[in-house]
């Protein structure tokens, strides 16, 4: 559950940190995670995000025995995620997929093709991206950001 969020800016190597105390002392005792990401653009984050905090959260949630999000992130990216092909030396190639860093086309053809599989094939209705962008969406908004990151760096680094 998102329980605040803050502005950290950094210069000459000095962070103003009061923004940042003054959301940490609102905290009740309890163990969080923080995270620090800069405002660099990723262009496929908002594809990202929905894809883990609503798509594949809703399939979880409709599955009858609830598989983690970061498994049907691999099963789906087997299926419908573009595949690379890598030349090894002695003329071996190496397939593998890359979703996390594919162009935001390419990641929203993958979202629309998971969409229409678990509609058809499971019955599962998604939410449609244009409704997350109501205010009561932005809890899933920043849970879909730390999930997006729980997946093995073996995952990430293919």
């Amino acid at each position: 559950m998102l329980h605040g969020q803050a502005r950290l800016i950094v210069q000459d190597n000095k962070a103003a940190k009061q923004e940042i105390e003054l959301a940490i002392g609102n905290l009740k005792d309890g163990d969080y995670t923080i995270l620090i990401m800069d405002n660099t653009k990723n262009k496929s984050l908002p594809q990202l995000k929905y894809l883990f905090g609503v798509v594949l959260k809703t399939i979880s949630e409709q599955l009858p025995t609830h598989p983690p999000v970061d498994a049907l992130y691999r099963y789906f990216e087997e299926i419908y995620a573009p595949i690379h092909v890598c030349d090894l030396p002695g003329g071996e190639k190496y397939e593998y997929f890359n979703l996390k860093n594919e162009k935001a086309s390419e990641m929203n053809e993958v979202i629309e093709r998971i969409i229409h599989h678990v509609n058809t094939e499971w019955g599962i209705k998604v939410m449609l991206k244009d409704k997350t962008k109501m205010p009561e969406a932005k809890e899933l908004w920043a849970g879909a950001y730390t999930e997006q990151w729980n997946l093995p760096l073996s995952k990430l680094n293919k």
